[in-house]
This record gives structure tokens, sequence and C-alpha cells, in this order.
């Protein structure tokens, strides 16, 4: 665990570090992705990435595909309007920062990684060859944590 005491500009250093570990199982896993067939019907998507209340829980992240004709089926693992799938960020093992990072207010170590897991997910998006998928896409951090803003990885 990493204990409570770094600055700000330390916390987020470590953080970014900490994320960097996983980037190439990320670069990966949003190859293989970007390579899966899109069909016409969808017409964007949105990254959301999920830290839960207090953000003490490791990161994860879900793309969400929209269309005209949103349709659930939880047998179907094509890409298709309405589907939500969880992408494998490889963050499992990260390592655990002291709780006072995220429950400290004027601390904020909330935003702080909200705001450059954000940022590192947009970079190995594009890393991944990102910018040219088949939909417009864009990233955003749930719930509003960080700055609130989303990221544009992709354009049509």
């Amino acid at each position: 665990m990493v204990p409570f005491g770094l600055s700000t500009t330390q916390f987020q250093t470590r953080y970014r570090r900490c994320l960097e570990k996983a980037s190439k199982h990320l670069i990966n896993e949003l190859r293989a992705l970007l390579t899966r067939p899109v069909p016409d019907t969808v017409l964007s998507a949105e990254v959301q990435i999920f830290f839960g209340e207090d953000g003490l829980e490791t990161p994860s992240a879900w793309i969400y595909y929209s269309g005209e004709n949103n349709k659930v089926d939880n047998n179907d693992l094509s890409i298709f309007a309405g589907r939500a799938m969880e992408l494998s960020i490889g963050l499992e093992k990260m390592d655990s920062f002291h709780e006072d990072y995220f429950l400290d207010e004027e601390f904020d170590g909330l935003a702080i990684a909200a705001n450059t897991t954000q940022a590192w997910f947009a970079e190995c998006w594009w890393k991944a060859g990102g910018w040219s998928y088949a939909v417009p896409v864009v990233a955003w951090v749930h719930d509003g944590f960080g700055d609130g803003n989303g990221i544009e990885l992709s354009e049509e």
C-alpha cells in the first residue's frame, strides 16, 4: 500500500506509473476490440471509467454502443447498438493507495486519479490505432469525477 503523505504531484506521478504497468495489456485488448466488425446500425460509442463512490476501488472501464434501435441481448457477443461490454484494462493487480488520498476533500485524490486514468486510457486507445475507429467514441469518467470533461477518442 502506498502510504499517505505524497504531494499532489507525487501522487499523480505514482498513480500514473501504476497505470503504465498495464499499458501493454490495455493496448493489446483495444487492438483486438478495434478489429471487430461494427455494423452500420451502431452510430457511436462511449467509454465509461468507473471508480466507485469513494474512489477506493480499482478503476474499471466499459464501452457502450448506441444506435437508433438499441437492443439488449446477453447471448449475442457481437457488437451491436445497445451492447455494453466490460473492457479488460489490466489493473487487477494495481498498487493500492491509502484511503486518505481519496477521502481527504482538500487533497482530492479521486479527481487526480480520475483525470490521470482517463488520459492514460485515451493514450492507450490512440496507440492501439483507435483514431480511425468505425464510429465516434468519447471517454468519460462515470459520475463526473475529475474535471467532468470527455475525451474524444475517435472521429467518424
